[in-house]
């Protein structure tokens, strides 16, 4: 409704539609997460930008993260930008929802193009995009995006959390979900090098030789999850962001829901009964985004009809708001 019909409904003693019932809205006490992501059309200013891609072409197991981006969107309702914590909020960050890449799910070329598209313009405009899938082969394209923002000659580390490698060099002959590291090491070989790849949560039985020898022979750093338990999540991502940033220009980061535990996000491809701790991956993602290198995020493998209560939405929703805390903690 626009200003003048608002006003109109005041004699009345009534208000906008779903103002009280809808949590996305709130009170004036508050400002919830989903009224502060609303766009008003303009890039200038924008810190940080949420950026929907809904496709799951690439996935082999089970599809429906394409529901992913509206997931995590519902999931907004419930937070607010006050981190109880730390006694502050984040109203003053500038950023917004902007909408969703135009996917064709029987076009993985064309789609993947205007991704890196899209990438390629908020990251050269010094805006940091938090990309949400979609299944996990779209990171690729958003790697490729930000290489090319970054230019000739400059470096991208990378640290990538997950329950598996993602470093197939095909299924069963054809690009899938499972690809997108090794393609960004095989076809981005001067600007991402595996000696700049952390891969943090790979789980137990889920994984291959093959794989763990490639990773090896590539100099990629993995930190299992059943190392994690050991040594601490916040070790772990000091390491992480010692090796990605060494030597390179910035740092991207990449998180498959399926690190976490199947117990707190159910709504995955491929749940994971030997995952990480939804709250240590928060906190890991506040320290990575407070870095000044990290120059954007992917969420992915949020699938809704595998949800329960949109449990998983949820807990994509609260990784993005972690990130853009610590982006808005830089200042």
């Amino acid at each position: 409704m626009d200003a003048a019909a608002v006003a109109g409904l005041k004699p009345l003693g009534l208000v906008a539609p779903g103002t009280v019932v809808n949590t996305m809205k709130g009170d004036a006490d508050e400002r919830r997460a989903g009224g502060w992501l609303e766009w008003d059309g303009a890039l200038d200013g924008l810190k940080a930008a949420l950026l929907g891609i809904p496709f799951d072409g690439a996935s082999v197991v089970r599809s429906g993260s394409r529901g992913g981006p509206d997931a995590v969107r519902r999931g907004m309702m419930w937070y607010t930008t006050f981190s109880s914590s730390d006694g502050r909020g984040m109203d003053a960050f500038k950023v917004a929802d902007i909408g969703d890449v135009l996917v064709t799910l029987t076009d993985m070329p064309a789609t993947f193009d205007r991704v890196s598209e899209a990438i390629t313009g908020l990251v050269a405009r010094g805006i940091v995009p938090v990309s949400i899938g979609g299944d996990h082969s779209i990171a690729y394209p958003c790697m490729r995006g930000v290489v090319r923002a970054l230019g000739a000659g400059k470096r991208l580390g990378i640290i990538h959390f997950d329950a598996h490698h993602d470093l197939r060099a095909a299924h069963l002959g054809a690009e899938s979900s499972g690809v997108p590291f090794r393609k960004a090491l095989e076809t981005l070989p001067e600007a991402v090098l595996g000696r700049n790849l952390v891969q943090i949560g790979m789980a137990e039985f889920t994984n291959s030789p093959q794989l763990a020898d490639y990773a090896r022979a590539q100099g990629v750093t993995v930190i299992p999850g059943r190392g994690l338990r050991h040594g601490g999540m916040t070790e772990a991502v000091k390491r992480a962001l010692a090796i990605a940033g060494d030597g390179t220009d910035a740092i991207y980061v990449s998180v498959d829901i399926d690190c976490i535990d199947q117990a707190q996000a159910p709504g995955t491809a491929a749940p994971n009964p030997f995952g990480l701790d939804l709250r240590d991956v928060q906190e890991a993602l506040r320290m990575i985004a407070g870095d000044p290198k990290t120059v954007g995020l992917d969420l992915v493998e949020i699938s809704p009809p595998f949800d329960r209560d949109d449990m998983t939405g949820r807990a994509g929703a609260s990784l993005v708001l972690s990130f853009l805390y610590g982006l808005a903690g830089r200042a």
